[in-house]
């Protein structure tokens, strides 16, 4: 985003700076910012099922800028969809398009990263290919949430997600994480292993707004926000997501 104004500067106004003249000067730079921050803010989708490039077609018409594709079941298996909702996302006019890996945590957290990678590659997409759209993603998100599924040692927890972490930079993919404080803490307890990752955090508050994030596991500021669950548009079944 835009800075309105470095703090290393200064007004050098000749003669008196006065206190209404020091306000009027504040309320414009808060005007401009609010029309900046609505500009440049940002809604998009993320799906599990099957999604028709017609209806990437609706959503983008009606604001919709950014889709985030399941590619990776909980079961431990591809999902079958994957791939060619990647390309619909792209046919549709999505301007980005990034995938997420729902693991199994019974099974390899690096097999699992390196499956979902080769998965795509036999599609010819791979992490910000050179070829671009159709044929590419952005970044792979991973999905770390319903605690019940999880191991109850939270050190096991850590060790798997710090192993699906490691792979995906053999691979050399871009990560994210998606989470929310109430499912990373009973996951993995106080650890900040992931925060050097972007985070996409869930609250269903029905506001496109990062003003109810509070910290947790090591970040400060998040990326993306999941503000509603499942919603049907366009014929489509989604989550609405937002960043500024």
């Amino acid at each position: 985003t835009a800075t309105l104004l470095d703090r290393s500067q200064r007004f050098e106004t000749p003669g008196r700076f006065t206190m209404k003249s020091s306000y009027a000067v504040l309320m414009c730079a808060v005007a401009v910012a609010a029309c900046v921050s609505t500009v440049s803010a940002v809604k998009g989708v993320d799906v599990s099922g099957a999604t028709m490039p017609d209806a990437f077609r609706c959503l983008r018409k009606n604001g919709y800028e950014y889709a985030i594709i399941r590619a990776w079941q909980s079961n431990g298996v591809p999902d079958p969809n994957g791939p060619h909702t990647v390309y619909n996302a792209w046919d549709g006019g999505m301007r980005d398009v990034d995938v997420y890996l729902f693991p199994d945590t019974a099974a390899s957290p690096e097999d699992q990263v390196a499956g979902v990678v080769e998965y795509l590659r036999r599609y010819n997409i791979t992490c910000r290919s050179r070829y671009g759209a159709p044929h590419s993603f952005g970044q792979l998100w991973l999905d770390i949430e319903a605690p019940q599924l999880w191991s109850r040692s939270q050190v096991d927890n850590r060790n798997f997600i710090q192993g699906m972490m490691d792979e995906a930079a053999r691979q050399h993919v871009a990560l994210g994480i998606y989470t929310s404080e109430s499912q990373w803490v009973p996951i993995v307890g106080d650890w900040t292993g992931g925060a050097k990752y972007p985070l996409w955090y869930a609250h269903y508050d029905n506001s496109p707004s990062f003003s109810d994030f509070t910290s947790f596991g090591g970040w400060s500021h998040p990326s993306i926000k999941q503000y509603t669950g499942t919603s049907d548009i366009c014929g489509a079944s989604i989550d609405n997501d937002w960043y500024p």
